[in-house]
Order: C-alpha cells, then sequence, then structure tokens
C-alpha cells in the first residue's frame, strides 16, 4: 500500500527540488534582469519622444433644405424648360453626393490629402523655424532606434542628391519617389482619426462627433499640425459637398452677365429710338417702337429672372456647406506621450526574469535528463 504513494510523494520532492536549484540560481535570474533593465534604459533614451494633441469636432451635415431646378425655375417663365433644352440638371444635391463623416479617417490616410498638409507652414518650439510639413519630417525629425541604420544610409546617400519635390498631378497620376513615400507614411502614421457618436439626438440632427489626434516629437509641432489637418479636411469637405451648387452658381452667374449686358442694351436702344422719333406719327416707326419694346420686356424679364436665381443659387452654396464645430481646440501638450518609461521598463523587467528563469530550467535539465 505504501508502494503507491511513493509516486506522488517524489513528485513533491522533485518539484521542491528544482525551486531549490532555481533559488541557488537566482543570480542568474538577477543578472537577466539587470542587463534587460539597462537595455530597456537605453531604449527609452535612444526613442525620441513624442507629444500628443487631440482635436474634437462635430459635424453636422449640410443640404437643411433644397432648391430643386434652378433652371427648371427659369423655364417656368415660359412655356419653354431652358434646364431641359441647355441639357443641365441643376437641381438638389441628393444625401448620396453628401461626404459623411464616417469616410473622414479614409479621406485623412488619402495621398491627395496628405500632400496637401505636406505643403501647410508649421513652427517648432525649439529654434521657432517657420518650415513646410514635408521638410521638418524630412529635416527635423529623429529616427526611432529601429530605424537609426536606415536614417544614416539615407544621410550618407542623399548628402549630395538634390532634394526631391512632389510632383503636380499628372493625368489623376500622382509620381511618388522612395523618399516622399517614406515621408508620406510616416505622416500618415502621426494622424488618426476617430468617429466618437452619433451627435445630438434631442434637436433630431444628422451629426456625429469624431476627433483628430497628431502624434509629433514637438509639443508646438504637434498641436499646429493637428490644426493643419482640421483646416484641411474642412476645406476639402466643403469642397466636396458644394461642388455642385458652385458649378450651379459659376453658370447662373455667367447667364446673369449675359443677360445684363444684354437688359442694357436692349434698354439703350429702347431709349434712343424714342428720343430720336418722339414727334414722328408714322406707322413703321410705332411698328419699330413695339418691336423694340418687345425684346425690351423679354430682356427685362430673362434679367430679373435671373437676379432673382442668382440669389437662391448662393442661397443653395450655403445650405450644402457642411458645418465641423471644432469642440476642442488644439492644445499644445504639456507631458509626453511616448516613450512610457515606467511600462517599458517594467516590460524589460519581466522579459528578463524570464529570460533567466529559462536558463535555469534548461541547466537543471541538462544535469538531470532523467528527472
Amino acid at each position: 500500500m505504501q508502494l503507491k504513494e511513493n509516486p506522488k510523494a517524489e513528485d513533491v520532492l522533485e518539484i521542491k527540488t528544482i525551486l531549490k536549484r532555481v533559488y541557488q540560481g537566482r543570480k542568474t535570474i538577477y543578472r537577466a534582469m539587470t542587463i534587460a533593465f539597462v537595455f530597456g534604459v537605453l531604449l527609452v533614451l535612444l526613442t525620441p519622444r513624442k507629444y500628443e494633441t487631440k482635436v474634437v469636432l462635430l459635424a453636422e451635415s449640410g443640404s437643411k433644405s433644397s432648391i430643386p431646378g434652378l433652371l427648371g425655375q427659369w423655364g417656368g417663365m415660359s412655356s419653354i424648360n431652358i434646364g431641359n433644352l441647355l441639357g443641365l440638371n441643376l437641381g438638389s444635391t441628393s444625401s448620396a453626393d453628401v461626404l459623411t463623416s464616417d469616410l473622414y479617417p479614409e479621406i485623412v490616410k488619402s495621398t491627395p490629402f496628405l500632400l496637401d498638409v505636406m505643403r501647410q507652414k508649421i513652427t517648432d518650439s525649439k529654434k521657432h523655424r517657420r518650415v513646410t510639413v514635408e521638410t521638418y519630417l524630412k529635416k527635423y525629425t529623429a529616427p526611432s532606434p529601429a530605424g537609426i541604420p536606415g536614417y544614416l544610409l539615407r544621410k550618407i546617400l542623399n548628402r549630395t542628391a538634390k532634394a526631391d519635390e512632389f510632383n503636380p498631378y499628372e493625368k489623376g497620376v500622382i509620381t511618388l519617389s522612395k523618399e516622399q513615400a517614406d515621408l508620406l507614411k510616416t505622416l500618415r502614421d502621426m494622424i488618426q482619426v476617430e468617429i466618437q457618436d452619433q451627435g445630438n439626438k434631442l434637436l433630431k440632427q444628422k451629426s456625429k462627433t469624431f476627433s483628430v489626434t497628431v502624434e509629433a516629437q514637438d509639443p508646438l509641432v504637434s498641436a499646429l499640425l493637428a490644426d493643419s489637418v482640421v483646416s484641411c479636411l474642412k476645406r476639402y469637405v466643403i469642397n466636396y459637398n458644394t461642388r455642385k451648387a458652385q458649378k450651379d452658381l459659376k453658370f447662373i452667374q455667367a447667364r446673369f452677365l449675359d443677360a445684363q449686358r444684354e437688359f442694357y442694351a436692349r434698354q439703350k436702344a429702347l431709349a434712343n429710338y424714342s428720343d430720336s422719333n418722339s414727334n414722328v406719327v408714322l406707322a413703321s416707326v410705332r411698328i419699330q417702337k413695339e418691336r423694340l419694346q418687345k425684346e425690351y420686356d423679354l430682356a427685362a424679364s430673362v434679367y430679373t429672372s435671373l437676379a432673382q436665381l442668382l440669389e437662391k443659387a448662393k442661397i443653395q452654396v450655403q445650405d450644402h456647406t457642411p458645418v465641423l464645430t471644432v469642440i476642442q481646440p488644439p492644445v499644445v501638450p504639456l507631458k509626453k506621450s511616448a516613450p512610457k518609461t515606467t511600462l517599458i521598463l517594467l516590460e524589460m523587467i519581466l522579459i528578463g526574469a524570464f529570460i533567466g528563469l529559462s536558463i535555469e530550467l534548461f541547466k537543471i535539465m541538462k544535469q538531470d535528463p532523467d528527472g
């Protein structure tokens, strides 16, 4: 009966023996933890400090009302629909054509948007240099520890090389060099956009709250870059959502100027003819005057109608302009967001302890392979 209980007792003794041997080899664990701690300190010292700026915005949808068929209304003054006659459909913008806030994260990550941000001017907090975002990323941004070899290699190779410039669009195609593609990737990683909630349900508005977060190695640059990203995003969204209304407005402005010149010309012709033939009583003079009067009335009607449509078109542009309200403006951060010193050191100590323990267990298994 005692023989059946011996295996459990031997297992307990074996575990105690292993723990005793591990305790005896604790210096190895301490050394591994110390080495890992030193490595963690070096990692913290070599990693550039980063500062995070967060901007919170409220995106309210435009197009609260619509002005259907501007040229269709123009055609309503006669039996002819001038909008259809010209092959134009200058009606209201449908909801499918409106850029919603759900697409903002994709817009900010797109190459055309990042190229626009690259051209913005910022100022660093150390030497107060006024440079573009592209120049700042290229000359005044330190690499991470893992990117130091590549950074030094690029510096050596590009010392005598001519600086690349972002090529303009050519038939809808953007051409980038390797360095430019790396700069865009760096900028893309620095910017984050998150949709937070559905907005104000009490007012029944189609609005959403979203945030733009920018992380840079300079606190002032972080705040200024966040402001530049928000400004570029506002301009992009407004241009997109009002492009149809702006096209309508430009078309009607051109027609209005034509109608204005025609109206003034007919008005002057009628006045001159009336002054020249004020005392003449002839049928031909009367008929000619009636013809000039009808041409004047038609020109005046077109001119008046287009003047009204021009005002409506201006209202339409404003109506379709989205409202991006800044709830939390960019504030220059006072504390760094990275590297997280305590977390890195704690992780390195745990890794060192695991490596040291693994070495001791490997030694035990090597000394007692049958154990």
